[in-house]
């Protein structure tokens, strides 16, 4: 099976893309002109990537069933409804599952078996496949759908009026079965929905992480130091992984304990292929004076020792110069989660902004802000518009508290009148 990937690219002038290609072979070339309409809408370069990876396990499902979806639809065919669904039944797992299934049964039909390799094989055969959450589910299929819309009137444009209608017949009843797969995405389910942690718990995660604690993970002092301000950052602002990569030294105000969150979309100055960046407005933000000391210190000691780190801008960099990726975010969060065992919560960088928004809610109830004052004031700290009501994503945990209490409350009328009957 041919393994189409969805690959990143970054142009000279520091636009972002992607394409799909075999590895080491030349892009899919329907697949180039399909993703152009996203580029030319000024799509984040996230988005494109999404839909990349669709169009990637698409052509890997059609690579399985030995279909060439371009010399079907040159002869006026299109794929039947038995196949599409077949493809709809494949989207709710994930790529790499489906992967080693593969490669597994592909071993099994060779004519000289490795011995040593059968208990190997054996594990990556019965490996269960692990689904992925009906949002992907759903968002793959609506872009496959509308890629093969796209290909059927590409290709028919170029075929004898007969077979475009045929194909155009064809693919409008078969896409109507299709869509009939894209599942509703359910906004009931919340009782397993992400929180932030407890004002112990993150009590515990800060005395793990800091420089000086016997039970930080890591060895060295430059990465003990990074990864502590990584932290304190994100619990301090309630910033996104993305935003907090994005950082620059002239973000940071030199007067004053402010910092600003900027979005630089296709920054030429970042050489990350996957450039982290903003996903809201611009905003400013302050910092207690001992934070921003703090992060000065480590910029004017620390990151200044490392020599490759001065000619870039980005002020979170790895021990060797580097601005620091995402993925290794994922890695810092990681090997926390196996240095706090026991957390009822899976520690991730973006429940440090869960854990923001409840502090934030506590703080705004303590000084007694009416709702309209603490939304305004969450949305501008957050980057979100001033009607936005993405707040609720975030304030589940103290929601459901004062939900609680004022359900308790509600019963003690009735303790009061159960005890009265004894």
């Amino acid at each position: 099976m041919a393994k189409y990937i969805a690959k990143r690219v970054r142009f000279r002038n520091g636009e972002r893309h992607s394409v799909v290609q075999v590895p080491y072979g030349l892009p899919v070339h329907e697949c180039t002109v399909y993703l152009d309409k996203y580029r030319k809408r000024g799509r984040a370069a996230n988005t494109i990537h999404f839909v990349c990876t669709s169009l990637a396990f698409l052509y890997r499902e059609l690579d399985a069933a030995k279909i060439d979806l371009l010399d079907r639809l040159g002869r006026g065919k299109f794929l039947t409804i038995p196949e599409l669904g077949r493809l709809a039944s494949a989207v709710q797992y994930r790529v790499e599952d489906l992967e080693q299934e593969t490669e597994g049964e592909h071993k099994h039909s060779a004519n000289v078996i490795d011995i040593a390799r059968i208990g190997m094989r054996r594990k990556i055969i019965e490996t269960p496949r692990r689904p992925v959450d009906v949002a992907t589910q759903a968002s793959r299929l609506r872009y496959m759908a509308d890629y093969f819309e796209f290909l059927a009137n590409y290709v028919g444009a170029t075929l004898p009026d007969a077979e475009r209608r045929a194909v155009e017949s064809e693919s409008a009843r078969a896409l109507s079965a299709f869509r009939a797969h894209i599942p509703e995405v359910s906004k009931r389910a919340k009782l397993d929905a992400r929180v932030g942690l407890s004002l112990d718990e993150q009590d515990r995660l800060l005395a793990v992480v800091h420089p000086n604690s016997p039970n930080n993970p890591w060895a060295r002092g430059f990465v003990r130091l990074r990864n502590w301000l990584i932290v304190v950052l994100l619990l301090a602002t309630g910033m996104r992984r993305g935003e907090l990569l994005g950082l620059q030294v002239g973000d940071l105000n030199t007067n004053q304990p402010k910092l600003r969150i900027i979005r630089r979309a296709d920054a030429l100055n970042d050489a990350r292929r996957h450039q982290p960046n903003t996903k809201t407005n611009d905003r400013e933000i302050e910092l207690t004076p001992s934070i921003m000391k703090a992060l000065w210190s480590y910029i004017n000691k620390e990151r200044r020792a490392i020599k490759l780190a001065r000619s870039i801008p980005q002020i979170i960099v790895s021990d060797e110069g580097d601005a620091l990726s995402q993925s290794s975010i994922d890695k810092i969060f990681e090997q926390l989660r196996a240095a706090c065992p026991g957390l009822p919560v899976r520690l991730t960088s973006h429940v440090m902004r869960h854990t923001w928004n409840e502090r934030f809610s506590e703080q705004a109830e303590a000084l007694g802000l009416s709702e309209s004052v603490e939304e305004r004031a969450r949305n501008s700290q957050q980057g979100w518009s001033d009607n936005s009501k993405t707040a609720t994503t975030y304030t589940r945990r103290h929601t459901a508290k004062k939900g609680r209490e004022l359900s308790l409350k509600l019963q003690e009328r009735l303790d009061e009148k159960l005890s009265g009957d004894e």
